[in-house]
């Protein structure tokens, strides 16, 4: 029998005052236009067909932004991935019609990071690595409207 996790995702209030969030945004801006100009389209029928690269192509832009970025690996990681993930997810919408052929916008301005190994909790307060060995961001949780859910978790 496989051993099966809960996941649970919660808003946490942003007002910190470092500028991560807007960094994270202009890494991810750059990296979406990246992938958009490395869009093959082939032609069927009277159709093109856009076709994402993720062979090498994934790791060179981890290397590159890497070089570029001052945060923790992560942060380049999840917005690498959720590049790919909108692009996928517009590729899904223009293949059925419901989307047209232009490169998907960035609307809100949010940070969805895969923070597994990335934070430590101690009784009520949540750390996250921003930089390492140099900064993190500390979260009092008892402020913070799910606190009553999270308080009995792992």
């Amino acid at each position: 029998m496989s051993k099966r996790s809960l996941v649970k995702a919660y808003s946490i209030p942003d007002n910190f005052e470092n500028e991560l969030i807007e960094d994270y945004m202009r890494i991810l801006k750059a990296i979406l236009d990246d992938l958009w100009k490395n869009i093959a389209w082939k032609k069927r029928g009277k159709r093109l067909i856009p076709f994402l690269r993720k062979d090498t192509f994934r790791k060179e832009l981890r290397d590159r932004y890497l070089e570029l970025s001052l945060y923790s690996k992560h942060y380049v990681d999840s917005a690498i991935k959720q590049a790919y993930s909108m692009l996928e997810s517009w590729r899904k919408r223009y293949l059925s019609g419901r989307a047209e052929r232009r490169k998907p916008e960035l609307k809100r301005r949010g940070n969805s990071l895969e923070l597994r190994k990335h934070f430590t909790v101690t009784e009520t307060v949540l750390r996250i690595l921003v930089r390492p060995y140099e900064e993190s961001i500390t979260i009092d949780l008892r402020i913070i409207w799910c606190w009553n859910s999270i308080k009995g978790s792992p």
